[in-house]
This record gives C-alpha cells, sequence and structure tokens, in this order.
C-alpha cells in the first residue's frame, strides 16, 4: 500500500526503470541464443558490429568502437577476426589515406541474415505467450522508441547540458 507521503514515480521514469531492467534480460537471451545455436558462428559483438556496418556502410575502428562501448584493442581484435572469417574486408579511405574503413562483405551479409532470422524466431518464440492485445501494444511501444534511439550514432553523442 503506498503510503501518504510517498511520491509515485513520473511515468516517464517509471517506463526507463523497468526498460534498462528488462533490455540486459533481452539481450541476455540473445547471447545465449547465438552462443548455443548451431546455424550460426557469430558471437553477439559480431552480431552487432555487422549490424552496425550493414546500417552504415563504412566505418572506421574507432566508430564501431564507440558503438559497440569498448576500446581500441578490443575492437581491432573483433575486427580481424570479422576480417579473417572474410565477413568484413578494410579499404582505404578515399578522402583520408591514413584512414581505414571497413565495410561488410556480401558473405558477412549473409551471415548477417542468417542470424537474424536466428533471434528472429528466438524472440517470436519467446514472445508467443503474449495475449494478442499485448503483442500488439508490445508492437506499438517498439515502433514508438525507434525514432527516439534511431539518430544516436557513435561518436556523435548529444553533449550534457
Amino acid at each position: 500500500m503506498e503510503q501518504p507521503h510517498e511520491k509515485k514515480p513520473e511515468p516517464a521514469l517509471e517506463c526507463a526503470v523497468e526498460f534498462l531492467e528488462v533490455l540486459p534480460l533481452i539481450m541476455g537471451s540473445l547471447q545465449c541464443e547465438l552462443r548455443h545455436d548451431p546455424a550460426t558462428t557469430l558471437t553477439m559483438v559480431q552480431f552487432r558490429t555487422l549490424a552496425f556496418l550493414s546500417r552504415h556502410g563504412t566505418a572506421s575502428v574507432s566508430q564501431i568502437a564507440d558503438f559497440l562501448g569498448l576500446g581500441l584493442p578490443a575492437t581491432s581484435k573483433i575486427i580481424d577476426g570479422l576480417v579473417t572469417s572474410k565477413a568484413i574486408s578494410r579499404r582505404g579511405d578515399p578522402v583520408d589515406r591514413r584512414r581505414v574503413l571497413l565495410e561488410i562483405s556480401p558473405s558477412g551479409s549473409n551471415e548477417l541474415l542468417a542470424t537474424r532470422a536466428i533471434t528472429h524466431n528466438h524472440l517470436a518464440d519467446l514472445l508467443s505467450p503474449l495475449s494478442e492485445p499485448d503483442r500488439a501494444r508490445l508492437l506499438e511501444a517498439m515502433r514508438s522508441l525507434r525514432p527516439i534511439f534511431v539518430k544516436f550514432n557513435p561518436g556523435e553523442c548529444p553533449s550534457a547540458p
């Protein structure tokens, strides 16, 4: 029972708290699925890297490191593995010859599509027990969230006020 002096949380704050509680659980579920599904060899961080390159076309190691929230040495190791497996390729930047650009290869695109199908099916299985109205509300909420978060690019996070 709510005490008379307790203030009820703001709806946006309540959403934020719930979002931050559930999101790591979702990502952990996907990571577990990728680790145990024999149809993919990608790790979650490799999957995220390929998805980033698929959305952005080309990127530098620094941009990918910013996106992943990792340091340059760790990101370079991930990139090296993806280059070795021919999922991505390196090429020189036509504007700045000192800079190397990364891009997803046709093989990497195929692996990304296959892994997306695995993760889509996994999430669909997890969401199937929800009632149809709950799934419709969740879909509406996800579609509402997309424009809020799509604007955040690595290295371009808004400055704090």
